[in-house]
């Protein structure tokens, strides 16, 4: 993915990462010589792989996976008997000084890579029907610095998920997905953030004619909004200052092939597609990239 704008440098990126979700963000001084309080970073594990500019032109890059396994699939049997599965989680976040989509593995190198966060966590999948599923969950972690005068933060999150599905014509199918977030960090300097995001989103499913490998091709794509109940500065850094995003609005499309993963050697997605986020009043902007059903990151 091209990043937006002109190429983020390393003290812009050393003055700010990241927004919300289920998370990091980076930390940074001023360049005078007043000290300025550690800089929250407990939000880009949460929030995703993607580029997001603040209102000023700064921009933040965060690179994510998240490895995961199934101890056991949920179901619901004939005579209504339900089954709870269960999904470890195992996201690990880098936030980088540059990205450049022609030099990968520049990009990935160590001397590139500002801050590193692992938050591994648990989520329970309770089938309340045939169509309706809740997923609690709860995910803690830690997450540093590379730089020389680094700080570190435990990060965690825990919520509830909850989907409800509607099955149309012809293999159309839309969904409704809410959830409810309480995440944070506390780090070493015993400074902590905490924010409640609120969210509500409706998702399409629509298989066309096209095929890859024999399976048919499923065209998603999602519309949501999040509204942050505690209000909270989300996006701090050194040169923004405070940015108290109240709301945040997500748009996004994708392809898949249904029930069958895209696979690439040992790795395989559910789907593969881009997001344009952004808040009500401008104050910040971002485009991710997704690998799943907004139910199942």
């Amino acid at each position: 993915m091209e990043p937006i704008g002109p190429a983020l440098n390393r003290g812009a990126l050393g003055r700010w990462l990241l927004a919300v979700g289920s998370s990091v963000a980076l930390h940074s001084a001023l360049a005078d010589s007043n000290p300025t309080p550690a800089i929250p970073w407990a939000y880009s594990a949460y929030f995703g792989t993607g580029v997001y500019r603040v209102e000023n032109g700064e921009k933040a890059y965060v690179l994510r996976v998240s490895p995961s396994w199934t101890w056991r699939e949920a179901s619901v049997d004939e005579q209504g008997l339900r089954t709870v599965g269960w999904k470890f989680k195992f996201p690990v976040a880098l936030g980088t000084h540059d990205l450049d989509a022609h030099a990968i593995g520049a990009t990935l190198s160590l001397d590139n890579v500002s801050t590193i966060t692992a938050v591994p966590g648990v989520e329970a999948d309770i089938p309340i029907g045939s169509r309706w599923s809740l997923r609690p969950f709860a995910n803690v972690g830690w997450g540093t610095e590379t730089g020389a005068d680094s700080s570190s933060a435990w990060v965690y999150w825990t919520g509830i998920k909850s989907r409800l599905a509607f099955p149309g014509r012809d293999g159309f199918e839309w969904a409704l997905v809410n959830s409810l977030t309480y995440s944070g960090y506390t780090s070493d300097a015993n400074q902590s953030s905490r924010v409640l995001p609120l969210s509500t989103a409706f998702e399409f499913d629509r298989p066309i004619e096209k095929q890859i490998g024999g399976d048919p091709v499923h065209l998603y794509w999602h519309f949501g909004y999040t509204d942050y109940l505690n209000h909270k500065p989300l996006l701090l850094g050194s040169s923004v200052g405070s940015i108290d995003v109240e709301d945040e609005w997500e748009t996004g499309m994708a392809f898949g092939k249904g029930a069958e993963p895209l696979r690439l050697w040992r790795l395989h997605w559910n789907r593969v597609g881009i997001a344009y986020r952004f808040s009500s009043d401008g104050a910040f902007k971002g485009v991710s990239v997704f690998f799943s059903s907004l139910f199942d990151r």
